[in-house]
């Protein structure tokens, strides 16, 4: 029935695939790739003739399945990408929301875009969890549009061509198994929910053990406010990656932007100040990863902001404008300056 069908179906059902996959659902377009491609080499030396196989393959059929998933993808991922220049980090937020490693999954994300720029959009589709997520944080990190198309382009050929490639070279070992689907049906199916429930029982608690590390008390916004008002005030300190600044280029008044350097910013700081860290990721998971180095740095009264810079923001205190640098060559923006300084 399903060699039927996408014989009968296959490039909608490569286009819709890819394009569900591209607009974030789990739907993994790969294997779809691979079978449409075993099964349509399969279909076509079927019914071809003597003479059609000693003339070699048409390739005329993969081709196509190819360029359909190519077309869908650049279709998901435009929209993306207008989506996060538009909206920025807001955007990212909504999708980490989606995502079980939702407290790391942008930070992995801006880590790849920090090491190669817009070129890792060529390969990003072949890494779990930056697939999706990376084409929104190129458009909220202000690379070009033609840049984009580019890499992305040339990433979906790769992506789809590979996938079908794969399927074709190995049409008969697929075939065997679509044979042996057919006669254990329900037992191969039981199996893949089996692995898909342990799964995400292990992505569960990985994050559940990552929150429990990081656990420890936080400081809210209106205490914050209460003591900077005071002397002497805290130390507040903005732990977000250069990349996050850029997409939302405002900090707290008076914080000091913690850069790769740290060890020469907090040199000169008395080890028994109050300090204040903040992020804007979930769970304020690098802020308490930044306030759990400072203490083991020495610093004794270090607390993460709840919340972070959005419940600051939501309560209606002042922020800071920052200058953003538009970075050259396509590289993700950095950080000039702060207006307050």
């Amino acid at each position: 029935m399903l060699r039927e069908l996408i014989i009968e179906y296959g490039l909608p059902l490569v286009f819709a695939n890819v394009l569900l996959e591209c607009l974030g659902l789990p739907l993994p377009a790969l294997p779809t790739l691979a079978l449409t491609g075993a099964i349509t080499v399969s279909a076509s030396f079927a019914s071809a003739s003597v003479a059609g196989l000693a003339s070699g393959f048409a390739w005329g059929p993969l081709v196509a399945i190819v360029v359909t998933a190519s077309v869908a993808a650049l279709i998901g991922d435009t929209l993306w990408f207008w989506l996060g220049r538009r909206y920025g980090s807001r955007v990212l937020g909504f999708m980490c929301k989606l995502s079980i490693s939702r407290d790391t999954c942008v930070n992995r994300s801006l880590d790849f875009f920090g090491r190669f720029g817009v070129r890792i959009l060529a390969v990003s589709k072949f890494i779990p969890g930056l697939s999706t997520l990376a084409i929104p944080v190129a458009g909220a990190t202000g690379i070009g549009f033609g840049s984009f198309l580019l890499y992305d382009a040339l990433g979906a050929l790769l992506w789809s061509g590979i996938g079908v490639a794969f399927g074709a070279i190995f049409a008969d070992l697929v075939d065997r198994a679509l044979a042996w689907l057919d006669l254990f049906g329900r037992g191969v199916v039981a199996i893949a929910v089996v692995a898909l429930a342990l799964y995400l029982a292990v992505r569960w608690w990985q994050r559940v053990s990552l929150l429990r590390r990081l656990r420890m008390a936080r400081i809210d916004i209106a205490m914050l406010r209460a003591l900077l008002e005071g002397e002497p005030p805290p130390l507040v300190i903005d732990v977000r990656r250069r990349e996050r600044r850029a997409m939302d280029p405002f900090a707290i008044p008076g914080a000091l932007l913690l850069h790769d350097d740290a060890a020469s910013q907090l040199a000169g700081i008395a080890r028994d100040r109050k300090l204040v860290t903040y992020c804007d990721c979930p769970s304020e998971v690098s802020a308490a990863l930044a306030a759990k180095e400072l203490i083991a740095h020495g610093f004794t009264d270090v607390a993460p902001l709840l919340g972070g810079l959005a419940a600051w923001r939501a309560a209606g205190y002042a922020l800071d404008p920052l200058m953003i640098e538009d970075a050259a060559n396509g590289a993700a923006p950095a950080i000039a300056k702060s207006s307050s300084a």
